[in-house]
């Protein structure tokens, strides 16, 4: 039997990609690999077995991760024929999943938003940090990973404004940035306050109550799903359409709400294709002056 866990390592080492994908394409191995297990057809790896992983990542995981895992899969097996492991690629030729054209998630309302913000102690610790990281989210579009990956240091001020450094996500390095509006500073700037005045080194998010010379661990992108996600099962506007995401889609569709061109609210969202941006632009659109009501009989 092919040594397959062994094999994905040794694979992994011989590619050339940013770190992020390298870590995407190992969780990727490691998911297919378990699967395999469970499976019992560690042996039997051909394109009838390929089509049933793939039935599986279907029903279990979103369209843009199927998407990615099957890339890493596809050159995983090739790098596996090269090596002789494999006669053919069992994926070859085969699709994974297509990109979605709009979102699966919606974004919430002003009403939705302030009933989320309503359900925040911000008299306790633990309060004040959620506000902050809820508010950063909605007002700067923030993922989770950027919440996770900021510290202390990573606030500057240019040009008599307030920003903060973002190592956003696919990338290698803190090379973009947020403005900071007053409503987003102040609470920021009393949560740090009420630290301490920690280091730049230190996470701008943390587990604890205080920050010690060892450093409290900083709170893990699961923390942060967690934490917001009972936030928005206590203010009931959790649902099959509403996720962590929905507070990034906020900003966004409040952005051109507000006035952003499209290309302002690219630069805002950070991303990288306009095609992203112009999805939410499109839904904004159509629910703002949908041509549905223009049907006379």
């Amino acid at each position: 039997m092919i040594p397959w866990q062994e094999q994905s390592a040794k694979f992994l080492q011989s590619i050339d990609v940013s770190s992020n994908t390298l870590r995407t394409y190992r969780e990727a191995l490691k998911n297919f690999f378990h699967w395999l297990e469970d499976q019992a057809v560690n042996s039997q790896l051909d394109p009838k077995t390929m089509k049933a992983y793939r039935e599986w990542l279907k029903t279990h995981r979103a369209a843009n991760t199927v998407l990615t895992y099957w890339v890493a899969l596809r050159r995983f097996f090739r790098f596996a024929v090269a090596e002789g492991l494999l006669d053919k690629n069992p994926v070859e030729g085969m699709k994974g999943l297509r990109r979605p054209r709009g979102h699966l998630k919606r974004d919430l309302t002003r009403l939705e938003l302030r009933a989320l913000f309503g359900t925040i102690d911000q008299s306790t610790e633990l309060g004040k940090r959620d506000y902050v990281m809820i508010n950063l989210m909605v007002r700067n579009g923030l993922r989770i990973i950027e919440v996770h990956r900021a510290n202390v240091g990573d606030l500057e001020t240019r040009q008599g404004r307030t920003i903060l450094r973002i190592w956003g996500k696919g990338r290698d390095s803190r090379d973009e940035f947020v403005v900071l509006a007053e409503l987003a500073e102040r609470p920021l700037m009393e949560y740090l306050a009420s630290r301490g005045r920690p280091e730049p080194s230190a996470p701008l998010f943390i587990k604890g109550s205080e920050y010690d010379l060892n450093g409290n661990p900083r709170l893990s992108t699961r923390h942060i799903r967690r934490r917001i996600t009972y936030y928005l099962e206590k203010a009931g506007v959790k649902t099959s359409k509403t996720s962590v995401h929905s507070l990034r889609h906020s900003f966004v569709t409040l952005a051109i709400e507000g006035g952003a061109s499209l290309l302002e609210a690219q630069a805002a969202a950070r991303h990288r294709s306009i095609q992203t941006t112009m999805i939410y632009f499109h839904e904004h659109g159509r629910l703002e002056n949908p041509v549905e009501d223009r049907i006379k009989i």
